[in-house]
């Protein structure tokens, strides 16, 4: 009798520590949405320990048509992986995803992940803050302390509970018709789309709630504009990972790093609608387009780069201003109306303080590094693709940090 009295205390003790014990993790996801499946993967694969907390049975989000690109995106990285990893020169990376199977895709990616843990079946009972961190206590008794935590739920379940009011963002969107009415398009970090079907950028600062530090929100809709759920999620799971991986908090946020970090994972965060993805220079478009040193127009709800456009000094002026105050003598000494090549490469010469030796490295770069297909003629007028791509790499005006509203940091 006394060893099983023993024995039952044992096992009694043994339950009440399991359902005590508290589980750490840089970041905690929320919800069974397609928002949260992308912020739980982008999450973990960005080097954050990772907990994605369903509150159902399963991982069951149900996606749309408009998810399966970002679905393509995330099984193509783990198919390239895997196939680097056994050697095989098969791939399956150019096989379709199909709605139907995308649930059961995103499941066995999500079972392989590094660093990502799901916790199926579990409800939010109670969320407060403790110290920096973030404590949560489920209805089933567990608790789990979270660095920062993504609230990607159906409703905004989350906030809710927390008494925040999910409009109130660090960045309010707005109903702006021309994204570049502002200079929140620098700081963009996923799509949104108006009834229309015309295409904007989702800012960084309308996932940051302001009332409170380390709580980023996947919201529906931003003003009028319609956040893509996948898209948003990346972004949040981004954002989350760089809070916990760098110990730092949502207001201290390095925006070119987050979005930095979304590039390399192929994400669409300026969509040029006369850039391919295909483009070898896709990525120093992207750049550029975030950066604003040639401004992209927006006409008939598309974003536009103007590829074939001509280089105007009128309209160059006020925005190299902008971040090389130095480049006014050069403008003030050469007066243009549109610039050649040359001109291009003297104003590159005057503002990156290089020689003449620049000359050289361009021409011979011209088809090989830079991949252009036009003749380099330096008396030929530039066009913006041609000025666009090296601007990117002899100005580097990326690398400049830009502010939540996209104001350059100095």
């Amino acid at each position: 009798m006394i060893s099983r009295i023993s024995s039952f205390f044992i096992l009694l003790i043994t339950c009440i520590t399991i359902q005590a014990q508290t589980i750490k993790t840089g970041v905690l996801v929320i919800g069974n949405t397609p928002a949260a499946v992308a912020a739980s993967i982008q999450s973990a694969r960005s080097g954050a320990k990772t907990m994605y907390l369903t509150q159902s049975l399963s991982v069951s989000a149900i996606f749309s048509t408009e998810d399966l690109s970002f679905i393509k995106s995330i099984k193509n990285h783990y198919s390239l992986k895997e196939r680097k990893r056994s050697k095989t020169k098969d791939s399956i990376i150019a096989i379709p995803v199909m709605l139907n199977q995308a649930s059961n895709l995103i499941k066995g990616i999500s079972d392989t992940v590094n660093n990502l843990t799901i916790n199926n079946n579990n409800v939010v009972d109670e969320i407060k803050k403790d110290g920096k961190s973030w404590e949560i206590r489920l209805k089933g008794g567990q608790k789990i302390k979270a660095d920062v935590v993504v609230d990607a739920s159906d409703n905004l379940s989350i906030a809710t509970m927390l008494g925040i009011d999910a409009k109130k963002t660090m960045v309010i969107t707005g109903n702006t018709i021309n994204p570049f009415e502002n200079k929140l398009y620098r700081s963009s970090v996923a799509l949104g789309y108006q009834e229309t079907g015309s295409v904007f950028t989702i800012p960084l600062g309308a996932l940051i709630p302001q009332a409170v530090e380390n709580l980023i929100i996947i919201p529906k809709q931003s003003g009028k504009i319609r956040v893509s759920k996948m898209s948003a999620g990346q972004a949040g799971g981004t954002i989350a990972a760089y809070c916990a991986f760098f110990k730092t908090t949502t207001k201290t946020i390095n925006v070119r790093v987050v979005q930095g970090e979304l590039l390399a994972f192929d994400a669409l965060l300026m969509p040029f609608a006369d850039i391919e993805l295909k483009d070898p220079n896709f990525l120093a478009f992207q750049r550029l387009g975030l950066s604003g040193l040639l401004k992209s127009s927006f006409s008939n709800g598309k974003i536009q780069f103007d590829t074939a456009g001509l280089v105007r000094a009128e309209d160059l002026r006020g925005s190299m201003k902008e971040f090389y105050t130095r480049s006014q003598l050069w403008f003030a000494d050469n007066k243009k109306d549109t610039l050649t090549i040359n001109d291009a490469i003297s104003l590159f010469k005057y503002v990156a303080n290089r020689g003449n030796e620049l000359n050289k490295e361009i021409e011979e770069g011209w088809k090989v590094s830079f991949k252009l297909n036009s003749i380099f003629d330096p008396k030929k007028n530039i066009n913006r693709k041609e000025f666009g791509i090296l601007a990117d790499k002899y100005l580097q005006p990326y690398n400049i940090r830009v502010d939540l509203s996209g104001n350059l940091m100095r």
